[in-house]
C-alpha cells in the first residue's frame, strides 16, 4: 500500500487543524438547526417523543457543460435545463426515556423523503437511526450513524449544506467519481463527550458496507474520531480522521481533515484542509482545501461565498476548483429561503461533479468540463 502521510504531510495536516478558519458561527436559528440535525443528531433530542423533519425544495437550472448527445448517455448529465429537487427532505421520530436523573435512553428513526421521485421503492431512504444512552460518562449510540469525519465536514458546510453549492462536490470525493468518504456508517457504535471547551467523538463500524440478515463482515470495518475546541461562540477548531477497510472501489483508505471557523462582527470566515490516501484508487489519493465567507449584508440577509480546491491526485492532471455564491434570508426560525450559484472547473482528466451529495439531484460532467447550476429554494423545519 502506498503511504502519503510522510512526516511533512502529518505536520501540515496538524497545522491545518489548528489554524483559524471558516463557517457560520453567529448564524441564524434556521441554519444552525440544519447543521445540528445533520452533524450531531443526538444533541437535537429534547423531548420524550417528537415528530421532526425538514422539507427542502428547490427549482434549479443545471448545465453539465456537455452536448445534447453526450447528455443522453447518462442521467446525471444535462445540456442545460430545469430541475426540481427535494434535496435532503426528511421525516422521523426521536425521543428520550429517563432511567434516572443522570441516565437517559435515546432513540431516533430518520427517513429521507424523495418528493421528486415517482419510484415507490426509492421514496424512503434510511438516515441516522439509533438507540443510545446519555450518561455522565458521555453519549453512546448504536445503529446507523454519521462518522465523526463526516460530522466535522458537515459543520464546516454551514449554509452550503443541502444546496447546489454543497462542498462535497470536492470534499471527500475522488477525481474519477469512484468512491466517497462522507458517509453514514451502518452497524456502528459511537461515543462522544464534552470536557468543557473540548469535545471528543469516536466511532466504530463492524461492517460499513452494510449487511442484511447476515453476520457483519469485519473485513469492511471502519473507525473514525474527532476532536473539537470551542472556547466561545465565535471560534470552533476541529480535526478528524477516518480509516476504511476495503471501501467500495477504494481498497483501504485513510483520511484526515481539519477546519476552523471564526466570527468577526457581521462576518464569519473559515477554512478546511483534508488529505486522503487510497490503496487502489490513485484518483482518490489527493489533498483538498477550501475557504468560506459569510457576511450579514443587512439584518436577516446573509451573503455567502466559498472556494474549494482539489490538488492533482496520484493519477495526475485532475485538479479542480469549486466556486459558489449565494444569499440566504430566514423568514422565521423555521423557514429559510435562498438563491445559490455554483460551478466546478475540472482539469483535463478530472470529473468532479457540479452538484453532489445532499442536494438531491446530482449534476455530473465529463473529463475537463465545467458544470454549473443556479438554484432558488426554501427549507422548512418542523
Amino acid at each position: 500500500m502506498k503511504t502519503r502521510f510522510t512526516n511533512k504531510k502529518a505536520w501540515l495536516c496538524l497545522a491545518a487543524m489548528a489554524a483559524p478558519s471558516l463557517v457560520p458561527v453567529a448564524a441564524n436559528a434556521a441554519e444552525l438547526s440544519i447543521v445540528s440535525k445533520e452533524a450531531h443528531p443526538a444533541e437535537a433530542i429534547h423531548k420524550k417523543v417528537e415528530l421532526f423533519g425538514s422539507l427542502r425544495l428547490s427549482a434549479d437550472y443545471d448545465d453539465s457543460d456537455v452536448s445534447g448527445a453526450e447528455a443522453d448517455m447518462n442521467p446525471l448529465l444535462s445540456d442545460g435545463g430545469t430541475s426540481i429537487s427535494s434535496n435532503t427532505s426528511q421525516v422521523g421520530i426521536r425521543g428520550q426515556v429517563p432511567i434516572d436523573e443522570n441516565y437517559w435512553m435515546l432513540f431516533q428513526y430518520d427517513q429521507q423523503v424523495d418528493i421528486d421521485d415517482t419510484d415507490p421503492g426509492d421514496v424512503l431512504t434510511t438516515r441516522p437511526s439509533f438507540l443510545g444512552l446519555r450518561s455522565p460518562f458521555g453519549t453512546f449510540l448504536v445503529g446507523r450513524i454519521n462518522t465523526p469525519f463526516k460530522s466535522v465536514g458537515v459543520t464546516y458546510l454551514g449554509y452550503f449544506n443541502t444546496t447546489v453549492g454543497d462542498s462535497h462536490a470536492i470534499l471527500g470525493a475522488s477525481a474519477n467519481g469512484v468512491g466517497r468518504l462522507d458517509l453514514k456508517a451502518a452497524n456502528s457504535v459511537s461515543w462522544s463527550k464534552d470536557f468543557g471547551q473540548i469535545a471528543v467523538s469516536a466511532q466504530y463500524s463492524a461492517d460499513q458496507g452494510g449487511s442484511i440478515n447476515a453476520v457483519d463482515d469485519n473485513a469492511r470495518e471502519s473507525y473514525s474520531g474527532s476532536l473539537t475546541w470551542q472556547p466561545g461562540a465565535a471560534l470552533n477548531v476541529s480535526g478528524a480522521f477516518i480509516h476504511f477497510d476495503d471501501a467500495g472501489g477504494l481498497g483501504d483508505v485513510d483520511a484526515y481533515r481539519g477546519f476552523a471557523k471564526y466570527a468577526i462582527g457581521p462576518a464569519q470566515i473559515g477554512a478546511i484542509y483534508e488529505t486522503v490516501d487510497s490503496e487502489t484508487n490513485d484518483s482518490m489519493s489527493r489533498d483538498a482545501y477550501g475557504a468560506q465567507l459569510n457576511y450579514t449584508v443587512i439584518p436577516a440577509w446573509t451573503a455567502v461565498a466559498q472556494w474549494n480546491h482539489a490538488e492533482d491526485s496520484d493519477a495526475g492532471n485532475d485538479a479542480a476548483d469549486q466556486y459558489s455564491v449565494g444569499v440566504f434570508h430566514p423568514i422565521n426560525k423555521q423557514l429559510l429561503v435562498h438563491a445559490m450559484y455554483t460551478t466546478t472547473r475540472n482539469d483535463g482528466d478530472a470529473v468532479y461533479r457540479g452538484v453532489d451529495y445532499a442536494h438531491g439531484d446530482k449534476l455530473g460532467t465529463l473529463p475537463g468540463r465545467s458544470p454549473q447550476a443556479f438554484s432558488l429554494g426554501a427549507q422548512l423545519l418542523f
